[in-house]
């Protein structure tokens, strides 16, 4: 758990890098979260995939960014998750 802000000022050095890379790695945890997400919504969903304009709202990103978010290695964390191939491969 990171230090409250007020108290940054008591840390020392190392644990203050400690802090700030505790909170990099959650920002890490979840950013992949969201680009499975993007996978999901753009590739598993049936009939059809939700679309761009709504996924970059709620993802707070541009329609460009949601349509690049993803990989294949998301994609594949995502098949592997439900038991399915995403729809561009049926």
């Amino acid at each position: 758990m990171t230090e409250p802000l007020a108290n940054v000022d008591d840390l020392a050095p190392d644990e203050f890098l400690g802090q700030l890379s505790a909170l990099r790695n959650e920002r890490d945890r979840y950013d992949q979260g969201i680009r499975e997400y993007l996978a999901y919504a753009r590739e598993f969903t049936r009939p059809r995939p939700y679309t761009l304009a709504v996924l970059a709202e709620a993802a707070g990103m541009s329609i460009s960014g949601v349509r690049t978010a993803y990989t294949y290695a998301d994609l594949d964390t995502v098949a592997r998750a439900l038991g399915r191939a995403p729809r561009s491969a049926q």
